[in-house]
């Protein structure tokens, strides 16, 4: 799963088995609204792996995870909007960390992630399926 090569050995190593992990209603909304869309969930998570292992500015992001420097500034807004990041400093060298909501709530970011990820390879098996039925 593409989330595994991204965080399974950092940010969530010490995570229980996903059946065992309580999860808290409110963050779960909130990292549903956040990592679940379409549109910058990986990019969004990236950061918070990236800022995780070492706090980051922007450009440094940009360079690490090698996306446009505009891209990582919407998801930073993004991610500061849901309160799940925290910026020191006043400009353009802004350092981002994880936010207390991302460290205190890991178990529940996990099962978001996993919920996502499972309803992704179930569309991918249904499309393989379709396709091949298709062409009997």
């Amino acid at each position: 799963m593409p989330f595994d090569s991204l965080c399974r050995n950092k940010i969530f190593k010490d995570i229980p088995d996903l059946e065992e992990i309580k999860v808290d209603k409110h963050m779960n909304d909130v990292f549903s609204s956040v990592f679940t869309g379409m549109g910058g969930r990986y990019t969004r998570l990236r950061i918070i792996c990236a800022i995780t292992e070492e706090p980051m500015n922007t450009l440094e992001l940009s360079k690490k995870l090698d996306l446009d420097y505009k891209t990582i500034k919407h998801s930073i807004k993004v991610l500061e909007t849901n309160s799940l990041i925290v910026r020191e400093g006043e400009g353009y060298g802004d350092t981002f960390f994880p936010s207390d909501n991302i460290s205190s709530h890991l178990p529940t970011l996990y099962s978001v992630i996993r919920k996502v990820e499972a309803k992704i390879d179930k569309s991918k098996k249904n499309i393989l399926n379709d396709s091949f039925n298709t062409k009997k």
